[in-house]
């Protein structure tokens, strides 16, 4: 793991080196921008000494290339000088907590590289200037919350490499779409595709028939697309616009860099979405087709009515660079025809990305604070660096969706036009409400703290409350947990965390009701509490960059009326259809402190998994496995469980067991009983053919290719182990069809 150095200063204890953000982050719920530190990056802060909070960043970056940098900063709390320079100022917020800034740095020419920070205050001693709210008057629902999601792409699977190989699919974004209900003819969408290829749409009356219409790029004409059923699958459903005899022209290729990378960015907590373009033209330069972005994996298709011995040529703009290329003739001695097949034109820009070579903080009195967050050399997934290969799978939610979540169920009073919380709800007013410790309870309570070591690797204090039958709360507060794997350093972290040092932030997550949503009965809902006990509206689980709510817990607690974004605007409903995820202590580390240890906590435990039943239905995923965890009657949880059906499968599948207990049990079901009975693990044998790209990768399919497992700290423990052992990785390849990841065809995307 990371290498940690611990030093003193005057007033404050820092660390320096690298690490994981798994040795720091919080559970669902790391930093987020306070009032003054979001989009915007707040200043009110210069050179001149501030107190102790002032905290000088620095960032040392180079580009081969020799092109000018830019420069933009973010903090998760207090308030920052969003400059274009190298150097800025950040004043920490008041309070105690482990806080992040960030700098995205630009060449001008598409290449962008980020970097995070992390500074605690704990020493700092500043009091907390927090405004206590509580909980506001929902607004009445007018319409249903997110719902299915379509994806884009030609109808033909298209080559990039020589000889048939390297197919890949080639996801169409800016593509203009309405959804209009087949009986009366409304339209009930409107809307164009997003860099992804994709459209989240509302949710859809489950037994009502649609029509989809859509065109084949900016400006083009709506054409019929096929038909679609309504809601109640949160399935990504695909949709290919229709090519036709006028469209004797389909040009495809990728536009990459240098160093492999693709240009431009998408990053909703900076605010920046860019990419390069590419646009048809007529040998004298005149327009054939608007200019439209190639995709976030640098893919683009270009499908055009053109003369058929015409001469043509290619624009491509990556932000200051622009090229011009000609367009490959027909391989048809007919010329551009309707048969003629799909012709590739790939071009690789001369650019590569900037580089930071070192990020510091130093405190007003010129002490270094905090350490800056790099990735591990050699993990597995080190080589999938993307900010949306971790957590996002199921959607990415924005500032204004975020807000429009809180406010659906009262946590904040309203949203201004940038997405920002309007008098939001604390954490001490929420903890009141629920009757959460330090308030007595009407009903149960339960608390227990260990460390998630195989999903988000976080020392964990977590407590409990029945307030009544119909509300159950939940609250988590997350500090680092260990770089290493030792007891030593295991013991070491959980100390500072019960002293309450370095806190990331707070989850709570509700079972209660809404009036007017889900027939008036109780659903899961989330909130995350920064260390101030401020609402918070983005995370960062995994050092990928800031993701935010809901979309960032739906990753794991699963969503069946979320599917993509939740909706900027309207009153839509906030119901998401998701679930408590069961406290499976196999996958967690306890301390050596007597208190500390599974079998001391063991009752704590049974009570949290009790409550988490309290909230499931008969017969659930979730239900079925906490019961078989506790068949015995034992209040502790039987870590070699195996389900029945993999029992039976042992029979004739010899190791089904053991992969039951090693592979599933420690990195799929945790999250896949949330998700309900079509991912229910423990009652489908696994075969490699339904898991093929969404663990083994390597296929047409981009947007699912290792897409699994869905968190970072799961996913590289999970490789450490079937590298460590032939006969765990030969199980692997006998029950998923490999025992690592293959990188996508072609061209490296993530």
């Amino acid at each position: 793991m990371g290498l940690t150095q611990w030093f003193d200063h005057p007033g404050l204890r820092i660390a320096l080196g690298a690490c994981t953000l798994a040795a720091l982050l919080a559970g669902c719920g790391g930093g987020s921008s306070s009032a003054g530190g979001g989009a915007s990056g707040g200043s009110s802060e210069n050179t001149r000494d501030s107190g102790p909070q002032q905290t000088t960043l620095t960032v040392a970056a180079s580009d081969a290339d020799g092109d000018a940098l830019k420069y933009e900063w973010r903090v998760t709390a207090g308030t920052v000088d969003n400059r274009n320079a190298p150097t800025t100022v950040w004043k920490l917020p008041s309070g105690p907590g482990l806080h992040f800034a960030y700098v995205t740095v630009g060449d001008g020419r598409g290449g962008y590289v980020q970097q995070q920070y992390a500074v605690s205050s704990d020493a700092l001693e500043v009091p907390s200037e927090i405004r206590a709210y509580g909980r506001h008057q929902p607004p009445s629902v007018m319409g249903k919350g997110s719902g299915m999601r379509l994806r884009f792409k030609p109808a033909q699977i298209t080559s990039f490499g020589d000889g048939g190989a390297g197919a890949r699919e080639i996801y169409l974004p800016d593509i203009p779409v309405q959804v209009i209900r087949a009986d009366s003819g409304a339209v009930t969408f409107t809307g164009v595709t997003d860099a992804s290829g994709e459209v989240s749409l509302p949710q859809l009356a489950a037994d009502g028939l649609y029509r989809i219409r859509c065109g084949h790029g900016p400006g083009s004409p709506l054409e019929d697309c096929g038909p679609l059923q309504g809601s109640g699958q949160s399935a990504v459903q695909p949709v290919s616009p229709v090519v036709t005899e006028a469209l004797n022209l389909r040009l495809f290729g990728h536009i990459g860099f240098a160093d492999g990378g693709v240009c431009g960015t998408q990053n909703e907590y900076f605010q920046q979405l860019s990419s390069a373009s590419v646009q048809l033209l007529s040998a004298d330069d005149v327009p054939i087709t608007p200019s439209r972005r190639v995709n976030r994996y640098g893919d683009y298709m270009i499908e055009a009515s053109v003369a058929v011995r015409a001469t043509l040529r290619l624009r491509i703009q990556c932000e200051g660079y622009t090229t011009l290329l000609d367009v490959p003739p027909s391989p048809d001695a007919s010329g551009y025809t309707s048969a003629t097949p799909p012709i590739r034109l790939s071009y690789q820009i001369p650019n590569s990305r900037p580089v930071i070579q070192r990020m510091v903080a130093n405190g007003f009195d010129g002490s270094v604070r905090g350490r800056m967050i790099v990735q591990e050399v050699g993990s597995a997934s080190e080589r999938l660096p993307g900010e949306r290969q971790f957590l996002a799978y199921k959607g990415a939610d924005t500032r204004q969706s975020a807000c429009r979540y809180y406010r659906s169920f009262g946590m904040v009073k309203d949203c201004d036009a940038q997405g920002n919380m309007i008098e939001p709800m604390t954490m001490e007013e929420w903890k009141r409400e629920h009757e959460l410790p330090p308030h007595a309870s009407s009903g149960p309570q339960a608390s227990a703290t260990y460390i998630n070591k195989m999903d988000l690797n976080l020392v964990r204090r977590m407590s409990a409350s029945k307030k009544s039958p119909r509300n159950i709360a939940f609250l988590v507060c997350n500090h680092p947990g260990p770089d290493g794997r030792t007891q030593r350093e295991v013991d070491d972290v959980m100390d500072k965390a019960l002293n309450g040092e370095r806190m990331v932030a707070c989850v709570g997550m509700e079972w209660s009701s809404t009036p007017g949503v889900n027939n008036n009965d109780p659903f899961t809902k989330f909130a995350t509490f920064g260390p101030d006990g401020s609402l918070l509206a983005s995370i960062n689980l995994d050092g990928r960059g800031e993701k935010y709510l809901p979309g960032a817990c739906v990753a794991c607690h699963g969503g069946s009326a979320y599917n993509g974004r939740f909706p900027e605007a309207g009153n839509p409903s906030p119901y998401l259809g998701s679930r408590f995820l069961p406290f499976d202590t196999g996958n967690f580390s306890f301390g050596s402190a007597m208190s500390m240890t599974e079998p001391i906590q063991a009752q704590d435990l049974r009570r949290l998994n009790d409550l988490v039943v309290a909230t499931e239905e008969a017969n659930t995923p979730t239900r079925r496995l906490v019961e078989g965890w506790y068949a015995s009657g034992s209040a502790t949880l039987d870590h070699n469980f195996v389900p029945p059906d993999w029992q039976e499968a042992e029979r004739t599948r010899p190791g089904a067991a053991r992969f039951y207990r090693e592979v599933v049990g420690s990195s799929c079901r945790t999250c896949h009983t949330a998700l309900g009975d079509g991912f229910d693990w423990d009652r489908k044998v696994l075969t490699p053919e339904p898991a093929q790209a969404h663990v083994c990768g390597g296929g047409a399919s981009l947007a699912t290719n290792a897409s699994m497992p869905n968190a970072l700290v799961t996913r590289d423990r999970l490789a450490d182990k079937v590298r460590a052992d032939p006969s765990l990785a030969a199980l692997m390849r006998n029950f998923l069809g490999c025992d690592t990841p293959a990188a996508d065809p072609v061209y490296p995307v993530r």
